[in-house]
């Protein structure tokens, strides 16, 4: 089989050696392709990275890992998993302590996600008497791509329209998110 692959990756190569046509127009044809493929190609110098997510922790004092697992984490995960937008889900059981973090799709509408979540929460009854309430934290990270420092020998509002001057040229390049401290 190997032998098989070998003979016709050389019958291709030794067919463009003896073919220089066929090879040139074979490059033609890559080359158009791709200039035709530009204008539909996204770019953008700095990608926005953000990572929403739902952190879900729950407290039971005195509870091995092991009971904590079965009796919280397999318990809230399956409920948590049928939330809209969920993309993974990850928990850790600890000893006293569940953690379940849920990251959504990119662009999902968080504020009904967090209503979800609580409702999904709601519908569990079956969590150990002794454990907490579970605790919802909304969170949300984004990559800083770079920082900016403008200074010069002027005053403070002419280095603030420079800033606004500077901030506008990079949303016209496409940046889309910047702060100014």
């Amino acid at each position: 089989m190997a032998r098989d692959l070998s003979v016709a990756a050389g019958g291709i190569l030794s067919y463009f050696t003896r073919h220089r046509t066929a090879a040139n127009l074979l490059l033609v044809v890559l080359v158009v392709s791709g200039l035709f493929a530009i204008p539909q190609m996204r770019a953008q110098f700095f990608p926005d990275i953000i990572v929403d997510d739902i952190d879900i922790s729950v407290t039971w004092d005195g509870a091995g890992a092991t009971d904590v697992d079965a009796a919280i984490v397999q318990v809230l995960e399956p409920a948590l998993q049928g939330v809209d937008g969920v993309s993974e889900t990850s928990a850790t059981s600890r000893e006293g302590r569940a953690s379940i973090s849920i990251e959504f799709e990119p662009g999902w509408d968080m504020s009904q996600a967090e209503d979800d979540v609580n409702t999904a929460l709601d519908g569990v009854s079956n969590l150990p008497s002794e454990a907490e309430d579970p605790e919802i934290r909304r969170s949300r990270w984004s990559d800083r791509v770079t920082d900016v420092v403008i200074k010069g020998p002027v005053c403070g509002d002419q280095l603030a329209n420079f800033s606004d001057e500077f901030i506008s040229r990079l949303l016209a390049a496409g940046v889309t998110r910047t702060t100014i401290r």
